[in-house]
């Protein structure tokens, strides 16, 4: 991914900052089921940190001795509540602005995805935890947002499987790694609340590619009859295929 592609992603989540919270509900979801995963002490690295939420509540934590919440949206960081235990740290999860060895274990919800190699970004994670600690993280699977995906109205990133992080989980050095999956789904009652959505989070999704001149009111009907044809009882739905990683950096011997 090139430096002005890291900058425009950084820009889009630093204007989404503002509303983040109110449009984060799923992705709050997904980090409570992450957080009971596994217990954390030490120092714990909150990798893509968003507005800081996930962070509060691990410095809160007994043996958690404090944070560094790093997110490479300056927009995020300055909604980072004023805490002497959470350590805001500008930056990108491929090149982490940290020693080696440097903090217990690394925390990561719905932010890998972005990064441009995954396998980079593993490489960087395993470098700053120190040998015994852990990486814990959620992540998009590729069944994720399909039905958003299919009518070709919006552009959607694809998302890759298990073993595609497997691979670059152990060719980063990772040992020991579990894998868990769940549906998470969120419902709205109008298309136009579902965009606003996607859009809230910092993940807008583009309209159909330009060649196709679909732009305002004509490109919202088409996007508006396709989700409504995929209404449920609960309102339209967001539905995300997460995958749930625990990774452990063994001990050296």
């Amino acid at each position: 991914m090139s430096t002005s592609r890291k900058q425009e992603i950084a820009q889009r989540f630093s204007r989404a900052a503002e509303g983040y919270a109110e449009f984060a509900e799923l992705q709050a979801a997904i980090a409570d089921r992450l957080m009971t995963s596994s217990e954390f002490s030490g120092v714990v690295l909150d990798a893509g940190c968003g507005r800081g939420r996930e962070s509060v509540l691990l410095s809160e934590r007994n043996d958690i001795d404090r944070v560094i919440a790093l997110d490479m949206a300056p927009g995020m960081l300055a909604k980072l509540p004023v805490s002497e235990q959470i350590q805001p740290l500008l930056g990108d999860i491929e090149a982490i602005p940290l020693p080696d060895a440097s903090v217990n274990h690394a925390f990561s919800n719905f932010a890998l995805q972005w990064c441009d190699s995954r396998e980079q970004a593993c490489r960087e994670l395993f470098r700053v935890i120190k040998p015994g600690g852990q990486l814990l993280a959620a992540v998009p699977g590729p069944a994720s947002l399909t039905a958003l995906r299919a009518d070709k109205l919006l552009h959607i990133n694809s998302f890759v499987g298990v073993q595609d992080w497997a691979i670059a989980l152990m060719q980063a050095g990772f040992g020991e790694c579990h894998f868990d999956q769940q549906d998470f789904a969120m419902h709205f009652d109008s298309a136009r609340d579902l965009l606003h959505a996607l859009q809230g989070i910092g993940a807008a999704t583009s309209d159909a590619p330009r060649e196709r001149h679909l732009h305002g009111r004509q490109w919202f009907k088409q996007v508006s009859a396709a989700l409504e044809s995929k209404r449920e009882p609960q309102g339209l739905p967001l539905r995300y295929d997460v995958i749930f990683i625990q990774a452990k950096r063994e001990l050296e011997s």
